[in-house]
């Protein structure tokens, strides 16, 4: 079922984003965020290795120290469940075809004083061909400019991958972060959206986020599609498994 205008398509296409409000409904909501919260104080299991802290956590776990939760959708029934909603799939399909799976899943908590997010691309840390994964980023609480919101670049999407060699210190390791002078950031605009609304946003899309300088959290769960046609480009490691969501396999893809 068509779920997004031609319109809406056009924006993605052309600009590389697109925000949808009131596409999951409050329960919905209210349920990922305690699901969110369960996982954070330990109350349910998850693999402790997939929760990133903040810098300023000083090993202390809890809702309110860590930045972000990976693999959600791969350990945790409720956040697949969320994956899996026929109502985004139905908007994925629309973007990048009828065979979906999904490539990857992270929640960003971003609670009170979290870090920033300096400019990047996604597809700079994705090893599949081709770089048009999209990501539904689904906003659990408001997201306004003072909590720390996505600011994306339009159109940046169109210009391929692009210089990620300058480094960037999050804690005690080294990421890595687009230079200024590779980006124009005079175009850039802010992601804010109510609760309960979904971004989608092109895996060649420079994005990045502020700091959250306000005392409630700014939870976010990006869930990654790609088409079940892509191909895995990394010849180092082996391919995972990745989970079919929609439509059907093809031979020697991913």
């Amino acid at each position: 079922m068509k779920r997004l205008t031609e319109a809406q398509v056009t924006q993605y296409r052309t600009r590389g984003y697109l925000i949808v409000e009131n596409v999951i409904p409050p329960d919905e909501v209210e349920a990922l965020k305690q699901r969110t919260e369960d996982i954070a104080e330990g109350r349910v299991p998850f693999p402790e290795g997939n929760l990133e802290l903040e810098p300023t956590a000083n090993g202390r776990r809890c809702v309110e120290t860590i930045r972000k939760l990976d693999h959600c959708a791969e350990n945790d029934p409720v956040f697949l469940g969320h994956a899996r909603n026929r109502v985004i799939l139905d908007m994925v399909e629309d973007l990048i075809g009828p065979d979906v799976k999904l490539f990857e899943s992270q929640l960003f908590m971003k609670p009170p004083g979290g870090v920033e997010k300096p400019y990047h691309q996604d597809s700079a840390y994705f090893f599949i061909e081709p770089m048009a994964l999209v990501t539904c980023w689904s906003a659990l609480d408001d997201v306004t400019v003072a909590n720390g919101s996505m600011w994306v670049i339009p159109g940046s999407h169109l210009g391929g991958i692009v210089d990620h060699g300058q480094p960037w210190q999050i804690g005690d390791r080294v990421d890595k972060q687009v230079p200024a002078s590779a980006m124009d950031l005079a175009s850039e605009v802010p992601m804010v959206m109510p609760a309960g609304s979904c971004s989608f946003h092109h895996s060649l899309l420079l994005h990045s986020s502020r700091p959250n300088r306000t005392s409630r959290s700014r939870r976010g769960f990006a869930v990654h599609y790609m088409t079940a046609r892509s191909k895995w480009t990394n010849p180092a490691v082996p391919m995972p498994s990745y989970r079919l969501l929609r439509g059907r396999e093809y031979p020697g893809c991913v």
